[in-house]
């Protein structure tokens, strides 16, 4: 072919005569020609360029470092600290290969000069960033931007800018970048923009999709109107409308994008303007959207409106719609595969080439592949659609084959992001984008680097092209995402096959944002339910009746229920007594099965109870939503928790007989659902006493499991005034046990009330994010308010402290997008479904109240709460500066919507900071930096630690929950953890444990030396030695991750405690051998107690910390010194003063047999951990720095 040649196809192409096939083969002969002519046109400088991207695809460590470096480096405010990270990542990755010889020893003196020079080389660095980049990002300056824009026009290229910036968190950010894109279309030299509704609007809400809808109309009206205003005047003398176009990134944003697009632009005043609007190919709904768009232009331009214009594109946020879907457990947005996105390309690119379409949509390709151009290009010839379909690359990315695409298909618009010097941080994101795109393995621009006709990578692209073409009226279409909460069946199955968590709503649906919509109006109009007492399967009303108010109507009595009194508190007990034998004599698997029908009733009323919520404890629709999944999930994991590989081996536990479970209201369907199920499972009868503020929520849960087929006798609904009558409960011996979430004040009380009762317990936290230099800020405040402010800061586990490196704390752009971050947010009632900060469960008191009002010194606000004129229960978000470590608001918990600012020096303060709290049950990092992370995951005390992300919604299984030091009471298994249900019941051992590994170098001298002076107990040693071997190696010396979430580490883990004391005065040889084996095993340090000598113990010197022979009051009189560094206090009849004793310490009592075997035994010997981390970066999994073999720099 010639240049000539390329008319003359197309011309005969324009006869019509070529079919579908021909077309593509047809294509393939143009495509080749461009190749040729595109690279023989290449430059110099495109040359280098090609070649160096064409050596970074065989350099993955090089391309590890450059995305590192363009995510990290540039962060601190610091030069030395970011000269730091660049010598930490050039050691771990090593000089990229991929650079010229020049640049290579260009990037080690930077390196070597960078300590003692940082001021110099860094801004070196960052400037030869910007360069690079540079020609796909384009300064936004006045003084650069527009010649380039001139340029481009004489060179019969159009533009179509779209405005970088800040991460859109807050409205001042919002309503600033809209100011931005108003002002680049009154820039003369600027007829072309595009822009995402995320970027003009923060505060998008699914559920209120019609409120949301609305509020992204405001904003396009503004820009719609500039376009108006700023019209292009035309050679002719006329007058045409700048272009608006609508771009697409996450796949949340399509229907809401399409609904306020069209909307708009039926409006009156804007029925004559033409505007676009972005479809992406690799999602599969994207056709049927085409479809009704195109319906929709037609019935517009025959009302007397104007065309509209799709841009098609294959879709760029494929990487973050996998994580998504992992996370979720939701089927992927986009197709699975490429081969998929290119096939539908094609029937997209047929359908809007039809003619009849053309007439009332104009088509824009936008595509750097050559084949897919091509195809095109001849396919608007043979339709005779040529004025109607334009052509769209990326602004530097590959420039030689733009110039040759432009020259054939005579125009082309480039798209070209654009970012004031200011702001080149935020352009980040892109960069990572467009670099993933070149080196994407099936990607064409992967192997257009180096690609000529007849080359390997030719061939296959060549294939993959053809392919698709064939395919294209094959590949499925419709959403993958098809959650129907109105219409989808409960699927017993499901319930029965291996865990997996229960799935949240998905609210990029409408049809689930109209089913909760319409059941939360339902549940408004409801009012005056008298709830019963149900004891003995009897309902019961009494003269003792309690309200329930709905906070977002704070003066009105919403309900009423019954308390119980003195008389009905002993039928209860009595009834429990007398039923508790026959549950307990059941089966595991006949329980498991009853737990599994349970799930299956909290699946079908899901919306019923969200609505439920949303009235009794103000709860957002979304929050209701995610503790529904997560009351499933308890149920479902909690069935098959007393089959786990080890815990019957030799062992047998049988339940502590009645469980009262004690709810809270701030968590008011999934923690007493967790705890109601876990009692039960364990075979135990419960009382299930609710909490006074949530007894509305609590009867939905109660009759869900009585419908599962739990006898009303086994599980009975007492709810109680907390006074004489709850006290006189608690008391009773007949009690067992209590599961409860509340204050540690509630748990030392009821310890105090009844020292033998087994209380299991969450009691509170004073939680805390660290955000250092080395963060991503957008992330960090992002993460940082939804921790915080997520039900109004009403979550045991939310953010009510965040420490700040000093460099970020002294920034005035991180403090101005945290506060307009958390100043947006929607305050308002619960039945407001775009609520995000909704009403306190009652009118703030004490120290919540302080904390609202009141500043200490030194501190100010960065934004002042204020609270409802309408709703004393109602407050706005709250931000604190200049709070003081060790002062009043960062030791106490106040529950609400308030966040303390302080200030630390360094990650080492910080961490010294979150530590130095009584509690210990959630804390956060926010940092980029692989070496902060590791010295955090060491240092941190807290039972849930949450990196790069938010510290708040535990999720079953995958972060188990519960805290440490005053966050918790009992022996401190997590709910929702695979031993939560060891804590319920009392074990005995039956039989030596079979399962048995060889004990290692650790513990084998000291079995042998155990054997030598116990010979009588060397089997049993010899077991108990094997099976803590065993339960070493597979459990708790191994970190676990189950959940296996793409982008995110759950890890579960053990932790070590510091000691244990052991009272054996009454434990054999044997059990004293078995825990020394422990303690040695797991590096616990174990004090003896005991009353009389045992000369071999003294002989085991060495394999103990410390040996007392003392009576027991001796042992209580030193208590103090006794208990330093202690955890548990272990032994077997414990009296109740020691336990007293032990107590009053804040030491937990395990009275309870000595195990040989080590799967149950050792759970005694460790504090549990979940540990979540983010470990993508835009969804992009880069390799850590010394993940690959590197030359010394």
């Amino acid at each position: 072919m010639t240049d000539s040649s390329i008319p003359d196809m197309m011309a005969e192409a324009r006869r019509g005569q070529w079919t579908d096939q021909q077309l593509a083969a047809k294509a393939v002969e143009l495509a080749e020609f461009i190749l040729k002519q595109s690279n023989a046109g290449m430059r110099g400088k495109e040359k280098r360029q090609a070649q160096q991207m064409e050596r970074m695809m065989n350099d993955p460590a090089g391309k590890a470092f450059t995305l590192a470096l363009a995510d990290r480096v540039f962060r601190p405010s610091s030069p030395a600290r970011g000269a730091e990270l660049f010598r930490y990542l050039l050691d771990g990755y090593g000089v990229p290969r991929y650079l010229s010889a020049a640049d290579r020893f260009a990037m080690k003196m930077g390196g070597r000069f960078s300590a003692q020079f940082p001021g110099v080389v860094m801004p070196m660095i960052t400037s030869q960033l910007r360069k690079e980049s540079s020609n796909v990002i384009l300064p936004a300056e006045d003084g650069k931007l527009r010649p380039h824009l001139r340029r481009r026009r004489k060179g019969g290229i159009r533009m179509n800018i779209n405005q970088l910036g800040e991460a859109i968190l807050g409205e001042s950010e919002a309503h600033h970048r809209l100011q931005q894109v108003v002002d680049r279309l009154t820039d003369k030299d600027c007829d072309y923009i595009s822009v995402k509704i995320s970027a003009i609007f923060s505060q998008i809400h699914l559920v209120a999709f019609e409120e949301t809808v609305k509020l992204i109309q405001e904003r396009l009206r503004i820009l719609y109107r500039a376009a108006i205003t700023n019209a292009v005047t035309l050679p002719d003398g006329s007058r045409k409308p700048k272009f608006v176009n609508l771009d697409m990134e996450e796949y949340r944003d399509l229907h809401l994008t399409a609904e306020a697009f069209k909307r708009t632009l039926m409006e009156d005043e804007f029925m004559q303007l033409e505007a676009g609007i972005v479809l992406q190919a690799y999602l599969p709904d994207s056709w049927e959207e085409q479809m009704k768009l195109c319906a929709w232009a037609k019935e517009r331009v025959e009302q007397g409106g104007a065309r509209i214009k799709i841009r098609l594109v294959k879709g760029a946020n494929l990487a973050m719609e996998k994580v998504e879907a992992s996370m979720h457990g939701w089927a992927q947005a986009p197709y699975g595969t490429k081969a998929q996105v290119d096939a539908n390309y094609k029937r997209m690119l047929h359908y809007g080439c039809m003619p009849d379409n053309a007439r009332y949509v104009q088509f824009g390709v936008a595509s750097h592949n050559l084949f897919d151009l091509c195809y095109a290009m001849l396919l608007r010839e043979r339709e005779g659609v040529r004025d109607q379909v334009e052509f769209e690359m990326l602004e530097g990315m590959a420039n030689h084959q733009a110039r040759a695409i432009r020259q054939a298909a005579d125009g082309l618009l480039l798209y070209a992001p654009v970012v004031l010097k200011e702001d080149f941080h935020s352009a980040i994101a892109y960069l990572v984008r467009r670099l993933d795109e070149n080196t994407s393995e099936e990607n064409f621009l992967h192997d257009l680097f180096g690609m000529t006709p007849g080359s390997r990578s030719w061939e296959v692209q060549k294939k993959r092209f053809l392919k698709a073409c064939q395919e294209k009226d094959e590949v499925k279409y419709g959403p993958n995402r098809t959650q129907n909460r109105a219409a989808d069946p409960i699927q017993p199955s499901h319930y029965r096959d291996a865990f997996a968590n229960e799935r949240d709503t998905d609210w990029s649906l409408r049809q689930n944002a109209e089913w909760i919509n319409g059941l939360i109006a339902a549940e408004k109009e409801k009012s005056g339910e008298e709830i019963p007492l149900v004891i003995d399967g009897e309902e019961i009303t009494t003269n003792l009746w309690g309200v329930g108010r709905d906070p977002s109507r704070h003066n009105e009595v919403s309900y009423k229920f019954a308390y119980a009194d003195f008389d009905q508190i002993e039928h209860a007990l009595v009834t429990a007594d007398r039923a508790r034998s026959s549950w307990a004599s059941k089966s595991i698997g006949e329980r498991a099965e009853i737990l599994h029908r349970a799930a299956q009733e909290l699946s079908r009323i899901r919306g019923e109870a969200i609505a439920a919520m949303v009235r009794d404890a103000g709860k957002a629709p979304t929050e209701a939503d995610v503790e529904v999944s997560e009351a499933i999930d308890f149920c479902r994991y909690y069935a098959e928790g007393l089959d786990r590989d080890g815990m019957n081996d030799g062992v047998e536990m049988s339940p502590l007989g009645i469980i009262c479970v004690m709810s809270p209201w701030n968590f008011p369907f999934a923690i007493p659902t967790g705890g109601v199920a876990a009692a039960l499972m364990a075979g135990n009868a419960v009382v299930f006493k609710p909490s006074e503020l949530a007894v509305y929520t609590a009867w939905q849960i109660v009759q869900a499991f009585w419908r599962a087929g739990v006898p009303k006798n086994v599980l009975q609904f007492v709810p109680m005034p907390r006074n004489e009558i709850s006290r006189k409960f608690l008391m009773d011996p007949r009690l067992n046990g209590v599961i409860m979430t509340g204050s540690y004040r509630t748990g030392k009380m009821l310890r105090e009330l009844r020292p033998d009762l087994h209380v299991l317990a969450e009691t509170s936290g004073k939680d805390a994010m660290i955000i250092t230099a080395t963060a991503d800020p957008d992330q960090a405040v992002k993460d940082l308010v939804k921790s915080a402010f997520g039900h109004s800061g009403q979550k045991c586990s939310a953010a009510s402290v965040a420490i700040v490196e000093a460099s970020v704390y002294d920034n005035p752009a991180f403090l101005r997008q945290l506060k307009d971050a958390a100043a947006s947010l929607k305050v308002g009632g619960s039945w407001e479904v775009n609520s995000v900060v909704t009403p306190l469960i009652r009118e703030p008191e004490g120290n919540l109240l302080r904390a609202l009002t009141q500043l200490e010194p030194g501190e100010e606000w960065l934004l002042k709460p204020e609270p409802s004129e309408d709703n004393p229960c109602l407050w706005s978000p709250g931000i604190r500066l200049g709070v003081k470590p060790g002062s009043w608001f960062h030791q106490t918990e106040c529950f609400g919507p308030v966040l303390g600012i302080i200030r630390a020096e360094n990650l080492e303060e910080a961490i010294d900071i979150q530590n130095d709290s009584e509690f210990g049950l959630t804390g956060g990092l926010q940092s980029l930096d692989e070496r902060e992370i590791a010295l955090w995951k060491t240092k941190v005390q807290v039972g849930n630690a949450y990196i790069n992300r938010v510290i708040t919604g535990a999720i079953v299984r995958r972060q188990p929950f519960g805290g440490w030091n005053h966050s918790s009471m009992g022996p401190g298994a997590k709910a929702g953890g695979p031993n939560y249900l060891t804590m319920l019941g009392s074990w005995e051992e039956k039989a030596l444990p079979q399962k048995l590994r060889t004990p290692g170098e650790r513990i084998s001298g000291l079995v042998e030396k155990l054997c030598s002076e116990l010979p009588d107990c060397a089997k049993r040693i010899r077991s108990a030695a094997g099976s803590q071997a065993k339960w070493w190696m597979e459990e708790f010396g191994v970190d676990h991750d189950p959940s296996r979430v793409y982008g995110e580490n759950n890890i579960f883990r053990y932790t070590p405690v510091k000691g244990i004391l052991a009272r054996v005065e009454n434990m054999s040889d044997d059990d004293v051998a078995i825990l020394l084996l422990g303690a040695k095993l797991c590096g616990v340090l174990l004090h003896l107690s005991i009353g009389a000598s045992r000369p071999w113990i003294q002989k085991m010197h060495g394999y103990y910390a410390s040996l007392t022979v003392e009576t027991e009051a001796e042992l209580i009189g030193r208590m103090p010194e006794a208990l330093q560094g202690v955890r548990f206090l272990r032994g077997t009849d414990i009296s109740e003063a020691l336990v007293n004793a032990a107590h009053a310490r804040d030491v937990e009592v395990l009275d309870r047999p000595v195990l040989a075997n080590g799967r149950v035994e050792l759970l005694g010997y460790f504090r549990e951990q979940a540990v979540s981390e983010t470990v993508h970066r835009y969804g992009n999994l880069i390799p850590p720095p010394g993940s690959f073999k590197t030359d010394s720099v």
